[in-house]
């Protein structure tokens, strides 16, 4: 089966919207066989200095992994996380998985004075 895309030509131009903010901001995931998951986002413009005055659409990683590994881990959010388990059992389930989630993608979280506590 061949497929046409917006502009009539053939081939899969099959962009997959996989998460859109509270801006309508949206994550698309590109299932054209050529490009193998490119990952684009579009970012509405927000007419206030100091923010994107025009809106985009561009790619921000070759594939899904690719976007995930580029995610980061928020110190405000790690500090936040932390301070949800510390105070529970040294071996509670859930406390142990944020523990292992801040070993493996925030190293050297536990010489942080939050985390002294």
């Amino acid at each position: 089966m061949q497929l046409k895309g917006s502009d009539g030509r053939s081939g899969c131009r099959c962009r997959v919207p996989i998460v859109r903010n509270g801006g309508s901001d949206t994550l698309f995931l590109d299932l054209n066989p050529a490009t193998h998951g490119q990952v684009h986002a579009f970012v509405h413009g927000i007419p206030h200095p100091g923010y994107l005055s025009k809106e985009v659409f561009t790619k921000v990683a070759d594939d899904f992994d690719a976007y995930l590994d580029s995610l980061v881990v928020d110190p405000d959010v790690a500090e936040d996380t932390w301070a949800d388990v510390v105070d529970t059992d040294s071996t509670d389930p859930w406390r142990r998985t944020v523990e292992e989630w801040l070993d493996k993608e925030l190293p050297g979280w536990r010489a942080e004075p939050w985390a002294a506590a």
